[in-house]
């Protein structure tokens, strides 16, 4: 049987993982071993795929040498291939060698089948040996070999590129684009709601960077937030409206450049980073700060945004790393077209995602600088609208993908029948499984897989859609 103490140490460097067997208490045959760790192995490559694609190709390395084993053993034992479609198990032996004599050099190579009946036994002991088999080194040769390669590469080409590494909702690229704008074609918006401590240092900073127009947009702060803000000859109106969606909405109506810069009040956005959101704006409708920086955001909040990111990308079908960052850029034109019904710190998820649906995203990392004064964002109240937002917003622009989505999560329950009802099969016998279950499970699984298929052709019928959009667009700029 495989041993996934074998098989994780080369990924994960853990020693001491029982073989999975042993661990789930079932016997399984070889297409078998192939499905449970797939399933085991996936969400790991779905997260690196959505946040670390560039380890992606290593942990498919890393599978790949996960399943070279259930294989190897039918080279090393009696071993169930096709279980129960097929009650033997095969044993394939290959001998070889050369014998040396005085003659010369005569090899010999032999190879066999043996098969007998699939016969299960109880456990008695857990035994999982690490590095005791062939199996280690082809692990080595399949994750070790092209790490090296890659590490190659990275000492070959470092130096290479001068370029300035920015984040798109594709991932990193260094290439340029030639759509910078002018700092006149943008006005900065600033949200307050009693920032009378940080409202002061925030304009100055713009005004220093060269920022000429500025709209401070506030909630009715208590404070002295309006005073200083009016004290420095900058533009405040009051907002229509609750919660800094409220905000929003007011500046979008009141903003008359091409575009503008939404950004907190609060210091910790550093008005030199405006400049990278500028680079990039004659190519995007939103160019969104990356926070790159994460040292000042509360482990929570970095762990909450985490999952928004990922709710966020699945429901959408692009990588955006930080939706619910509090500086970004929009094209004006592009934000009038927006229906914002957000109430509070989803705006910015919400926003985000419809401009996903009707243009084009990027990001630029940004730093972000320690808060001054108090917080208000409550973490799991906002935590817990941001994530609505987003699938509210995704039911709006693309319901197919989010009905088929939920059909999808009936293939978790759906396959925990099943291993349930196969363990009770192989360990206590045949009578003890249930085929009411069995067939539950089975139901459950082909509705979710069903729903995947629907989610993944929606997702891809949507990029299509842009595409087409984008080409459309091109042409009529011609």
């Amino acid at each position: 049987m495989p041993e996934a103490a074998l098989h994780f140490s080369v990924v994960f460097a853990l020693a001491l993982i029982p073989d999975l067997d042993v661990f789930l208490r079932v016997h399984r045959s070889m297409s078998h071993s192939v499905v449970l760790l797939s399933l085991v192995y996936a969400p790991l490559l779905l997260v690196l795929y959505g946040f670390r694609s560039k380890y992606f190709r290593l942990a498919g390395l890393g599978l790949l040498a996960l399943l070279s084993h259930p294989v190897m053993d039918c080279f090393q034992t009696y071993t169930p291939v096709l279980y129960p479609l097929l009650d033997r198990s095969l044993w394939v032996r290959v001998d070889g060698g050369v014998l040396i004599s005085s003659g010369g050099f005569s090899p010999q190579v032999s190879v066999g089948v043996a098969d007998k009946p699939t016969v299960f036994t109880s456990f008695e002991m857990m035994d999982a040996p690490v590095f005791t088999s062939g199996g280690f080194v082809i692990s080595l040769l399949l994750v070790g070999v092209p790490v090296l390669m890659e590490v190659g590469r990275r000492i070959a080409s470092a130096g290479s590129s001068s370029k300035p590494v920015q984040r798109g909702s594709g991932g990193f690229s260094g290439v340029g684009f030639s759509g910078a704008v002018s700092k006149d074609l943008v006005t900065v918006v600033i949200p307050t709601l009693n920032e009378e401590e940080s409202i002061g240092r925030v304009i100055d900073e713009l005004r220093a960077e060269g920022y000429g127009r500025i709209l401070v947009v506030d909630g009715y702060s208590s404070d002295g937030t309006v005073e200083v803000a009016r004290s420095r000859g900058v533009e405040v109106v009051f907002q229509s409206g609750v919660g800094k969606a409220g905000a929003i909405r007011t500046a979008i109506e009141r903003v008359s450049t091409p575009y503008m810069v939404v950004m907190d009040g609060d210091c910790t956005y550093d008005p030199r980073d405006i400049g990278r959101l500028l680079e990039y704006a004659g190519m995007y409708d939103e160019v969104i700060g990356f926070r790159a920086d994460r040292g000042n955001i509360p482990l929570l909040h970095r762990v909450g945004n985490w999952i928004i990111s990922l709710v966020f990308s699945l429901m959408f079908g692009r990588r955006i790393g930080d939706p619910c960052s509090g500086m970004y850029l929009l094209r004006t034109s592009m934000a009038r077209r927006l229906e914002l019904t957000s109430g509070g710190f989803d705006v910015e998820v919400e926003v985000a995602g419809q401009v996903a649906s009707l243009g084009r995203v990027f990001e630029v990392p940004i730093s972000y600088r320690r808060r001054v004064g108090v917080g208000k964002l409550k973490t799991w109240r906002e935590g817990f609208r941001i994530i609505v937002a987003a699938v509210r917003v995704a039911w709006l622009y693309n319901p197919v993908f989010v009905f088929s989505a939920l059909a999808a999560l009936l293939t978790a329950p759906g396959i925990m029948i099943l291993l349930w009802q196969l363990t009770l099969r192989y360990v206590y016998g045949a009578g003890a499984w249930s085929v009411g279950w069995t067939w539950l499970g089975l139901i459950l699984l082909m509705v979710g897989l069903q729903g995947l298929a629907i989610a993944t052709i929606s997702l891809l019928l949507k990029r299509m859609e842009r595409r087409m959009l984008r080409v459309l667009e091109e042409k009529l700029r011609e």
